[in-house]
């Protein structure tokens, strides 16, 4: 986040003037030249997720061109407009994903268009290749393409209901069975080994007790994220296994957990046991192994080194203070 931000401040990317009444720029060409000055860093130049600081931001940018978005509120995942525009105004809470609320609408609106050009512009290729192929008719490639492209209605957010004690205990049992085997059964995650996502990158279940959510931490937010999960992680969504009254119960066990910084439940100290030896071994939080660690045990030639280093330190340091005698 602190990066992204002194990336606009310092005006490292910004080589042209984005007001949105230039009468040169098009509303596509103001959405690409608004992304290549807030984004490009992180998200790189063609929507990859592979910009040059993309390996700073802890849980690394999502690639546009796969077509899959963790925020939406739609029926099927496929974010409308305005939710890519509320992800570049709100940003991710807690993510290295900065919220770009400050900037002009005409420029967020255009940034969304431009962000969802990614995903068209692969998901046309990737179908036009097997028609070329022969695996698909055009028309099927067509038909396909509307399926991966077109967001779906929103979800239904009924009326939140009271809070009774009924619905308080449903609720706990419903975060216990549900929740807590990654999230802890007082939302202090238990699983600190790195889970990954769709494309092998690794992120961490959230801890609930921070009320920091990537999608918000209103009551629709938190119902949104509970209903679809989201997508490409290991976050799953509920619509399907509990009634919208349970879900609503469980979006109010969560605001439990953070105003009271827990349920009172006991921690599994096995679970947690577990879960901080697989810590231990951080060749997991990378995609590719690193460099190998080097011991003395390993090289014995290091210590004869640092012993050489120091001796040659001592005889400058020597060598100087005559000099400095002699004067």
């Amino acid at each position: 986040m602190f990066i992204c931000t002194l990336v606009l401040a310092t005006g490292a990317i910004a080589t042209q003037d984005l007001t949105p009444g230039d009468p040169a720029a098009s509303d596509d060409d103001l959405g690409r030249r608004a992304f290549l000055r807030y984004c490009r860093e992180c998200h790189g130049e063609e929507g990859d997720g592979l910009g040059k600081f993309s390996y700073t931001t802890g849980e690394r940018p999502r690639s546009f061109q796969s077509g899959r978005f963790k925020l939406a509120t739609t029926g099927n995942a496929i974010p409308s407009d305005h939710d890519l525009e509320e992800t570049i105004r709100r940003g991710m809470p807690g993510t290295g994903m900065s919220a770009w609320g400050q900037a002009p609408e005409a420029e967020i609106k255009g940034m969304a268009r431009h962000v969802r050009s990614f995903s068209l512009n692969a998901i046309r290729g990737e179908l036009d290749r097997e028609v070329a192929a022969g695996t698909l008719t055009s028309a099927e490639a067509d038909a396909e393409f509307a399926r991966r492209t077109t967001p779906g209605p929103p979800i239904p957010i009924p009326p939140e209901p009271p809070f009774d004690e009924e619905r308080r205990a449903r609720g706990e049992r419903i975060y216990l069975e549900a929740c807590a085997s990654c999230h802890g059964p007082n939302g202090r995650r238990l699983r600190n080994d790195p889970m990954a996502d769709f494309e092998g990158n690794h992120t961490l279940p959230t801890n609930i007790v921070g009320g920091v959510f990537k999608g918000g931490n209103s009551s629709a937010d938190i119902y949104s994220r509970l209903y679809l999960g989201m997508d490409g992680t290991a976050m799953p969504g509920y619509g399907d296994a509990y009634s919208p009254d349970e879900i609503w119960d469980l979006v109010h066990t969560v605001q439990r957990i953070i105003a009271q910084d827990g349920l009172g439940q006991p921690e599994d100290e096995a679970a947690m046991a577990a879960a901080v030896a697989a810590a231990e071994d951080y060749s997991a939080f990378f995609d590719e192994r690193g460099d190998e660690v080097v011991t003395y045990e390993e090289r014995r030639t290091s210590p004869i080194l640092l012993w050489g280093g120091g001796a040659l330190l001592l005889l400058v340091l020597v060598g100087a203070a005559l000099l400095t005698s002699r004067r």
